[in-house]
């Protein structure tokens, strides 16, 4: 009884220790390709969703700057990390050189499905755009929040809000 239990405690660790060697192999190998990914997301995102008409974009000080043609700037990107009902909620805020949001991009959340994940959709997103730090961007208030989903409105609200705070804060 005694030799069983020190033969399945043996086999139990060496499977162990083989899934772990497997595991940290598979992460070493596609680390890289994983973080090439997530900033070709962000690119993507900046680009296309929160420096529209931005030729180019270049990170700086924890910030992206987007520049036109000529090399000046056209606006500022900020990411940020509001907490949600379902953890934090990565997302990309898009500012004009006036201070007015010009997008919003969800990267990553993990809200609920069918609920929270709507506040990732273009027609909850647009609401953002044109906002100044001077508006409160309180949920149900002066945004229409989701319904079932206050706390997720509120926490991309807060996101926004962050931006713009970021932005104010340097310019």
């Amino acid at each position: 009884m005694i030799k069983d239990i020190i033969k399945l405690s043996v086999f139990l660790t060496i499977a162990c220790a083989l899934a772990a060697a497997a595991l940290s192999i598979t992460y070493v190998a596609t680390s890289d390709r994983i973080e090439q990914q997530k900033k070709a997301e962000i690119n993507v995102a900046l680009s296309k969703e929160c420096l529209p008409g931005a030729s180019s974009i270049r990170e700086e000080k924890g910030r992206y700057v987007g520049l036109d043609k000529k090399g000046s700037p056209i606006g500022y990107a900020y990411r940020v990390s509001p907490k949600g009902y379902g953890g934090a909620i990565d997302m990309v805020v898009g500012i004009d050189i006036k201070g007015r949001v010009l997008g919003v991009k969800i990267l990553s959340m993990k809200e609920t499905p069918g609920l929270g994940s709507k506040a990732s959709e273009y027609g909850f997103l647009k609401q953002f755009t044109g906002k100044t730090s001077f508006a409160k961007l309180i949920a149900k208030k002066d945004v229409d929040a989701i319904t079932g989903a206050t706390i997720t409105s509120q926490a991309v609200s807060d996101g926004v809000r962050e931006a713009l705070t970021k932005f104010k804060q340097i310019h």
